[in-house]
């Protein structure tokens, strides 16, 4: 006989319930806090427990529902049906899933239980955690819910609770003393023993002897250091190249769900290995049937996927330095093409240097020998993707892709045309030079800056007209010193002996009033003449090495330092 057939009266009296008072809301808030605790037991289920943003966002939620119900009642009392939780006498949750939350509390006989103020800071985590364990590891060997329920001191829950009677008992009639069989409990009990030490069997008769413990010992630390992933990853790889096609349809499967616990928790080692193993097995030669090898590329077609990318960084980022970049940088080898873009974006967007270091090197390698989706890419419509596209397209000079990284200088976005124009001047080819110096009248100052800087480098002859202008320029004169240097030193540059006398004009001259130019401007002409090499740029310079302003005895000092090495 079970204890479902148990008379209502054995049960006890009640738990005194919560203030009536709140009608019809309190009832609400009460199916809400119900139904919430059932959905943080599905989702602890569905990640096995792990780290996860989505269960982390129901336990909150469960919290927040809970502390909103102690502002009307201290506590909170729930009767259990098979497949119902009572408040009140009336159902706040009910399912016919038969692993619903009512009956998984049914089944092991908890027939009450009652919440507490404290109870969402506390015991709630352990509570599901509880529940978890008991839905997971179900079987005869493993403790029910009431013996776990029992191990734990719990400060702000109780439970009430029958135990089923031994088959063939028989129930008394009504009113009859109640049989010991039965037992209610409020709250747990402490254990009775809180160790065993092996002095308790040391008079057993075939007690092990000194060197049988040491060799026991030996055993037990091998066991639990045993690496258990490997050895599970290693027969169903094992599985995977010897088994029939639908077991190896079903490893594949496997490791499909395997893989993003993997990447979940930190193990990227493992999570690469899997990746090479897979790799080895379809290019070794075998031949796999049709519908395994769609699982492969399936499980590789999730590696692009922007969730599984995000989660990879969001992980490595929370582990801090527990990740190596090795590790990382090896997992990413095996990522598919497509996986570009969201690499790309959380190379950029990454706050931990490390990550974004190895991230956007693994980028490079799939851009590399996928040059015609990185440029396809340069047309993305997120401007972390496309400026990583160009600036990876720049380091590899790829210079087919210049007219589309040129057409990224009409984006609106001011630092993605930053970008643009490092790009076009890694990249070195004609086109890209021109689109460099039209860059030079950009209305963003960054940009102006780096196509000056840019023209310097590329040493592109036909901007030193434009350059020449715009030292004269109204603009530039009102330009901060960044600006004035980048400009000036790009013209010096480009112009060589013939740019001399118009920066020692701007240097030592006087305008028809006797009248200088500002030490600022005067200091950039300087500047400007350093990156001229010849004997009348050194002689313009040592004229104004004694000049009384200190801002352009500085610069000055620094054009021939760099004249003369």
């Amino acid at each position: 006989m079970t204890d479902a057939t148990l008379p209502t009266s054995l049960l006890g009296e009640p738990f005194a319930r919560g203030a009536s008072a709140g009608g019809d809301e309190l009832r609400v808030e009460v199916q809400e806090v119900v139904r919430g605790l059932a959905k943080a037991l599905r989702t602890h289920l569905l990640y096995e427990g792990s780290a996860n943003p989505a269960l982390d966002r129901f336990v909150e939620q469960l919290q927040k529902g809970l502390e909103a119900l102690w502002r009307r009642t201290s506590h909170v009392s729930l009767s259990v049906e098979e497949r119902e939780v009572l408040y009140d006498g009336s159902a706040v949750y009910s399912s016919e899933d038969r692993e619903n939350l009512a009956f998984l509390l049914y089944r092991d006989g908890v027939r009450e239980i009652s919440l507490y103020r404290g109870f969402e800071r506390e015991e709630l985590a352990t509570f599901l955690g509880l529940l978890a364990r008991v839905q997971r590891v179900r079987g005869e060997d493993q403790d029910d819910l009431l013996t776990l329920f029992w191990e734990h001191d719990w400060v702000h829950f109780r439970y009430r609770y029958v135990e089923a009677l031994p088959e063939g008992t028989a129930l008394p009639a009504p009113g009859a003393q109640q049989p010991g069989r039965v037992q209610v409990r409020d709250e747990p009990e402490p254990t009775a023993v809180s160790s065993v030490s092996t002095d308790d069997f040391r008079g057993a008769l075939y007690f092990l002897d000194a060197a049988e413990l040491r060799q026991l010992e030996g055993e037990l630390v091998r066991e639990m250091g045993r690496d258990t992933w490997t050895d599970v990853l290693n027969a169903l790889f094992d599985r995977l190249q010897d088994g029939g096609a639908l077991r190896q349809e079903q490893v594949v499967g496997i490791l499909s769900d395997v893989l993003p616990t993997l990447l979940g928790v930190g193990k990227l080692e493992l999570a690469g290995r899997v990746l090479g193993e897979l790799v080895g097995i379809a290019t070794g030669g075998q031949r796999l049937p049709a519908p395994v090898m769609r699982g492969l590329r399936a499980l590789f077609d999730q590696l692009a996927q922007p969730a599984t990318v995000s989660e990879l960084v969001r992980t490595v980022e929370q582990a801090g330095g527990a990740i190596s970049e090795a590790a990382l940088g090896t997992l990413l080898s095996f990522f598919p093409p497509e996986a570009l873009a969201p690499l790309l974006k959380a190379g950029e967007t990454s706050a931990s240097p490390a990550v974004r270091r190895t991230v956007l090197a693994a980028a490079e390698r799939l851009a590399g020998g996928s040059r015609e989706h990185a440029v396809l890419l340069l047309r993305d419509a997120d401007p972390s993707v496309a400026g990583g596209a160009a600036r990876i397209l720049g380091r590899l000079r790829v210079s087919t892709a210049a007219g589309d990284v040129q057409r990224l200088l009409q984006r609106p976005e001011a630092t993605l045309r930053v970008t643009a124009v490092e790009a076009l001047a890694e990249i070195r080819s004609p086109n890209a030079s021109g689109a460099v110096e039209a860059a030079l009248d950009d209305v963003d100052r960054e940009v102006r800056v780096a196509a000056a800087r840019a023209l310097a480098t590329l040493r592109y002859a036909p901007a030193r007209a434009k350059l020449e202008a715009a030292l004269d320029s109204k603009r530039l004169r009102e330009a901060d010193l960044t600006e004035r240097i980048a400009f000036f030193e790009a013209y010096g540059g480009l112009a060589g002996a013939e740019g001399v006398s118009l920066l020692e004009r701007v240097l030592n001259g006087k305008n028809w009033l006797g009248r200088r130019e500002t030490g600022e401007m005067r200091a950039c002409a300087a500047l400007g003449l350093g990156r001229i090499r010849h004997p009348a740029a050194e002689k313009s310079l040592n004229a104004a090495a004694a000049d009384p302003d200190p801002v352009v005895r500085s610069a000055v000092g620094r054009a021939l330092k760099a004249i003369r090495q």
